[in-house]
């Protein structure tokens, strides 16, 4: 009995912790808690490779979409030939109206909407070194002969913001693409050209200095804040051809990184646009006293010189076949960079020969001289540049990065730009700059050929030179007075200071801008307001990332650096005032041949091969 008792018990024990342990286990199983908070973001992959090409789309002509120009049927406008002119309707077919007409029925989203009608023309684009940034070189015989191999401004060095490579993001703001941030930038997509920044008729268009920070808007692409409805709307203008202001206000007056501050001859005034009232405020528009080509006097009447109202593209052409049909979009007048790929209009393609155009003036006696028979036009009609805005005339890389303005660069003077306020000597991202204004140009013998230094292939620089009594030279014309093709050019004069390796005696290329290729840009990034302005980063960042386009652009860098002096010269075609201002008029030999308010001789005569000034007994070998 005892014992049958305690097998009950123990059976009631063992049912009543399973009961339990059933209870517990029930509780286990209530509602899920709240979700914690998201942790950080990773940080994100390397891009994957790009995907193949898409299937080519089908042209606007192609209206049996078999994908060949079939003339019978499809040559709508009977030209001849059938292209994109065929995709206009009844009513539209001229460029304008198009255009327009499109562009108010459809939102303009990006380049693809281009393509569709003028995809053809995007492979003409590509070629070129406006969107290359490089070409077959024709011109650069020094200190290496690179003629026949392909170079430009992808590799060259100057002495403004020093190269491209490692600063793509910001150099972008004067490309032709959009997008251009790093070496991973597809140069084969039609897609990334921005059509828009050479053929807005608007005067509106301007590219972001560097791309937003939430990715919205790339390297190069359109300024949120400008109308681009408005824009797509107007490029069938004047048939399409790129007006100054697209040349000017967007790109070139900004080379080097502020208006006028690399040329010296080309400031954001020459895009203000002819005014239609002749009483006009001057401000507002481009006189012909600043230039004669470009610039207009609405006042004139009569015989009385006008102006010429020119664009860009009125010189600088792209190449045409005998009957004025556009061959190619290669543009003429890019020699300096590598290659020249268009029609370069000259002087005596407009204006008669030197002896009949200067006869019956004060000025014949001087130019028909026989010992002046060298003289470029340009020589005496380019007697100042810088006359309204400012340019560069030395900018000290050394003195960058620094708390403020160290004493040994001097506070003024400041340097006017286009609306007549000063602009200051020293920028801490930047350095010390001395200003011109009324710039006087140097004299040198020209032909065509230049002295470039590039990345890896012609960067090093003799021991002893780098001084400011032997700068390295980073550009210059090569030619001599011994060189029979020859002639007198005005040159600006740019001289500074910039890093160099200190033991090999190479002209190096810093990571100035962006994370995007390299840890360590010598400017703060935004939002930063500490460190960086670490030269000796920025130069490992550099030589790093320099091979990235070309192997044989590879820089190397020692570790230690030094700042050495430089100096280019860079050839000046604008500004030309009326011809009463030239050189030499009323016989004035002692504009040339005579001494400025220093005392020095106004033409560098060493230069030039003399041993000094003819006049005054200078002598050279023949």
């Amino acid at each position: 009995m005892n014992m049958f008792h305690g097998s009950a018990n123990s059976r009631w024990v063992t049912i009543a912790a399973t009961v339990l342990l059933g209870a517990l286990i029930a509780g286990c199983e209530g509602d899920d808690g709240r979700d914690g908070a998201d942790g950080t973001d990773g940080t994100n992959g390397a891009p994957g490779t790009a995907g193949p090409g898409g299937t080519p789309g089908i042209n606007c002509w192609d209206l049996n979409q078999n994908g060949v120009a079939d003339l019978a049927t499809e040559d709508t406008n009977k030209d001849g030939k059938v292209d994109v002119n065929d995709c206009r309707t009844t009513g539209s077919n001229d460029p304008a109206t198009f255009h327009k007409t499109y562009f108010t029925d459809n939102a303009y989203t990006s380049t693809a909407q281009c393509l569709n009608c003028h995809g053809w023309l995007a492979a003409e684009v590509m070629k070129t070194g406006h969107w290359k940034q490089e070409g077959m070189v024709g011109s650069i015989v020094g200190p290496v002969d690179l003629r026949g191999t392909v170079h430009g401004k992808k590799d060259l060095i100057n002495n403004f913001c020093q190269a491209v490579p490692s600063n793509e993001g910001r150099c972008s703001q004067c490309h032709i693409g959009i997008g251009w941030v790093d070496k991973n930038f597809d140069f084969n997509n039609p897609r990334n050209i921005d059509c828009l920044v050479c053929h807005d008729q608007t005067g509106t268009y301007k590219k972001v200095q560097t791309p937003s920070a939430d990715g919205k808007v790339p390297a190069g692409g359109p300024d949120p804040t400008v109308d681009l409805q408005k824009v797509a709307q107007s490029v069938g203008l004047n048939k399409g051809s790129p007006p100054r202001s697209s040349c000017v206000s967007v790109c070139h007056s900004r080379a080097g990184g502020d208006d006028n501050v690399k040329h010296g001859d080309l400031n954001s005034r020459f895009a203000l646009v002819a005014p239609t009232n002749p009483d006009a405020d001057p401000k507002t528009y481009l006189t012909r006293a600043e230039d004669v080509h470009m610039g207009i006097d609405p006042k004139a009447t009569g015989t009385q010189p006008k102006g010429g109202n020119m664009a860009c593209v009125a010189c600088h052409q792209v190449d045409k076949d005998a009957a004025g049909n556009v061959q190619s979009h290669g543009i003429g007048g890019f020699a300096y960079h590598s290659v020249d790929e268009g029609v370069m209009k000259d002087c005596t393609d407009c204006h008669p020969d030197r002896t009949s155009i200067h006869a019956a003036t004060s000025a014949a006696v001087v130019v028909n001289l026989g010992a002046h028979k060298r003289l470029a036009c340009q020589a005496c009609h380019v007697p100042a540049i810088s006359r309204k805005v400012a340019t560069y005339t030395d900018w000290r890389w050394s003195s960058a990065g620094l708390a403020a303005r160290p004493a040994d660069c001097a506070a003024e003077p400041l340097g006017p730009d286009a609306q007549g306020a000063g602009r200051p000597t020293w920028v801490q991202i930047k350095g010390c700059f001395k200003w011109g204004t009324n710039v006087r140009p140097v004299l040198r013998f020209h032909n065509g050929t230049w002295n470039r230094r590039v990345m890896g292939v012609s960067d090093k620089f003799a021991p002893g030179t780098g001084t400011a009594a032997a700068p390295v030279d980073l550009g210059s014309p090569a030619a001599t007075y011994k060189d029979a093709d020859a002639m007198i050019y005005p040159f600006k004069k740019m001289t500074g200071n910039q890093p160099a390796d200190a033991t090999n005696n190479t002209v190096l290329v810093p990571h100035l801008w962006g994370k995007v290729t390299g840890p360590n840009p010598f400017w703060r990034p935004a939002g930063a307001t500490t460190g960086y302005f670490n030269w000796d980063l920025s130069l490992v960042d550099g030589a790093a990332y320099s091979g990235s386009y070309k192997a044989q652009n590879q820089q190397v860098y020692s570790g230690s650096f030094k700042f050495v002096d430089t100096v280019m010269l860079l050839k000046v075609d604008h500004e030309i005032p009326p011809a009463e201002q030239a050189l030499g008029m009323n016989s004035r030999c002692t504009d040339c041949h005579g001494k400025n308010s220093a005392g020095q001789d106004q033409v560098d005569w060493v230069a030039l091969g003399w041993s000094a000034d003819p006049l005054s007994g200078g002598t050279r070998p023949d």
